[in-house]
Order: structure tokens, then sequence, then C-alpha cells
């Protein structure tokens, strides 16, 4: 009896130890199990809960926050310096170009023929500097100021054109945009100025004053403008027979697009003085220098050509027999843009009619071209 009760006992217990040893393990397997889930930033560690109270079901995790970008902070001004804020000014209002002119010359400016043949070769440079600085203080209002200085190598300077020195000066002031296509159906520009000669090489006038105008109209690829300007001369000796008093300029220009890289060009240069003495055979004195054809082509971005044909004429304040001039010259040339900023053109042209040197069609220059280099750059 005693043992039945003893081996009864005996399996109840192992039972129970089966049991627990069972429950232990089963409970092991699942905390193992749940370390190995990957944690939510932010939520309740459901692997620390188990390890804390041996549950086996991790309690819900709370959502995430939304993680917004980081905004992208301004960067801080930094104050300019004085020198700077200077430098800035003169970046948006100022600007500078440079035009240089360098012909290869003959000596047969003469009417007549020479004598001398050594006239007929190239043997003489005149060259010209012409730097220009442009004052924007607005949109609308601008102040030119530019300078000439001529130089020769030849044997000796020429009065009143290439002197060796500083020749003249221009300073204007303009305002653009009085009206404008959109509003008015053209363009108008006005302004005044002053032009400057050096006394001491140039004619007997210390310079003049001028007010101009330009009016100008698009037409769809084309345009047209008309420059008009009075001038009043400033003399250095009023007793000169060839001294003017006033005058009037006009510049009436039409440029014409006839394809994308063909355009033609047509205005001539008329001016009109009046005489500073009563006592000279006529009253004003009257020139022309017209474009009859300027036709530019432009090959590519870099390279372009030209051809210039010019018609000149020229009235003085007497009646003498040369006192009327007709001739006619024309010109090639060739255009590289070294940069956008600078550009090289080469040409060779000469005169090829003129009505006084006793040839019946072609002038005597006809058969001897000129060459010229001009540079322009800008800033």
């Amino acid at each position: 009896m005693y043992a039945k009760i003893l081996l009864m006992t005996a399996v109840l217990l192992s039972g129970q130890v089966y049991a627990q040893a069972t429950g232990a393990q089963t409970t092991t397997t699942k905390k193992e199990k749940t370390k190995k889930k990957k944690a939510v930033p932010g939520a309740t560690s459901a692997t620390t809960t188990e390890a804390q109270t041996t549950t086996t079901t991790a309690p819900a995790a709370t959502p995430a926050p939304e993680v917004k970008p980081e905004e992208k902070k301004a960067e801080p001004v930094v104050a300019q310096t004085t020198g700077q804020q200077i430098l800035q000014y003169m970046k948006d209002h100022f600007s500078a170009s440079y035009h240089g002119e360098y012909y290869f010359q003959r000596r047969m400016d003469d009417f007549f023929a020479t004598n001398d043949e050594n006239n007929k070769d190239i043997q003489d440079i005149r060259y010209m500097h012409n730097p220009t600085v442009i004052y924007k203080p607005t949109k609308n209002w601008q102040v030119l100021a530019t300078s000439e200085f001529k130089y020769t190598d030849a044997p000796a300077a020429q009065r009143g054109s290439f002197v060796n020195d500083y020749y003249r000066s221009l300073f204007t002031v303009t305002r653009k945009g009085i009206m404008n296509e959109k509003e008015y159906g053209f363009n108008l520009d006005a302004g005044v100025g002053r032009r400057d000669f050096n006394t001491r090489v140039a004619t007997a006038s210390y310079g003049n004053y001028r007010a101009f105008s330009t009016i100008s109209k698009t037409f769809g690829k084309h345009n047209g403008s008309l420059f008009v300007q009075y001038l009043f001369n400033d003399p250095k000796n009023v007793k000169s027979a060839s001294q003017w008093k006033h005058g009037l300029e006009l510049i009436p220009t039409v440029n014409l697009q006839l394809t994308d890289k063909l355009s033609y060009l047509f205005n001539d240069d008329i001016v009109i003085n009046t005489s500073y003495l009563d006592t000279n055979a006529r009253d004003y004195y009257i020139s022309h220098e017209m474009n009859l054809a300027y036709v530019n082509y432009q090959w590519t971005d870099k390279i372009s050509t030209y051809y210039q044909l010019k018609y000149y004429h020229t009235e003085d304040f007497s009646k003498a027999f040369q006192s009327k001039d007709d001739f006619m010259e024309h010109y090639a040339g060739v255009g590289y843009a070294v940069t956008p900023k600078i550009t090289i053109t080469a040409e060779v042209g000469n005169e090829i009619i003129h009505a006084h040197d006793r040839r019946d069609f072609f002038g005597q220059k006809a058969a001897y071209p000129e060459f010229a280099l001009y540079l322009d750059a800008a800033l």
C-alpha cells in the first residue's frame, strides 16, 4: 500500500517537473525570437518589456513621429567693404571701350597725279587711338566721354589730321527713352554736348557746342533712324575764310536684315554750315559722306565679311574751280571676334572715281589699294 502511494507520488512529481521544464524552454525561445525584432525609434522596447516581465507577447509599439527634413538656413549676408561697394557701383554703371585704326598708306593725297613715283608706294603708317567711357547713373541717362589721339610715322605731322598728339575730345549727356516705340510708335533720345580740339595742333577752332536728337523705329527685322544735330562753333580765328558759325547735321540710316546672316545698310552724313564771314562768295558749306551700300555677311559667330561703297560730295564757301568735289571709294573687309568683347578687322580699299584728277572715269588711285586694321575692345 505504502509502495503504491510512493509510486503515485513519484509519478506526479516527475510530471510536474517535466511540465515546468517544458514551459521554461518555451518562454526562453520566445524571448530569444523577440530580441531579434528591430526596435522602432521612439517606441517602448518590446525586448526590454519581455526581459523584465517574462511576457511572451510584446505590447503594441507607439507610432514614430514624422521626421521632417532639416530646413536650409539662409546664409548670413556679408557686409561689403567701402572698396567693394565702389567697385560694384562702377561695374553696374560704367563701361569702357577702345577703338583703334591703323592705316598703311601712300602719299597720293593731291587731286592731281603725283610727279614722284615713290609716292605711289605704301610707306606711311597712320594710327588713331580712341578710348571711350560711358557712365549711366540711371537707366535713361547716359554721360559719354571720348578722345582721339592721332599719330603718323610720315616725315611730318599732318596739321588738322594725324598730328602726333592728342587731337580732340567729345563730351555728351543723353536722355534715353524720352519716347518709346511701344507707346508712341517710335523711339526718341536727345542730348547736348561739347567738342574740344587741341588748339596747339588742330584747326582754327576751340571746338563747338551741340544739341542733338535721334528718332528710330523698327519694321519687323528692319530698322531706320534719323539723327539731327545743331552745332554752334567756338572759333579761335573768326577772320578765317573757312570758318563756320552755325551747323546742321543730318544722318538718315536704313538697316535691312535681308536674311539671318546677310544685312544691308544705307546712311548719309549730311553737314551744312553757315559762313562766319559775310565776305565769302558762298553763304554755306555742304558735305555728304554717303554709304551707298554697306553689305555684311555673318559666316559664323566669329567671322564676318563686308563690302562698302561710299560717295563724297563737298562744297566750300568759295566758288573756285575746286570748291566742289565729288569722289567715290570702296572697301572690303573681314572681321574676326577673338572673344565676345574683342574684334579685329582687316580692310583693303581705295578711291575709284574722282572728279578732279584729269581721268575720264576711274581715278588715279583706282589701281593703288591701301590697307587698314581696326581693333575694338570692350570692358
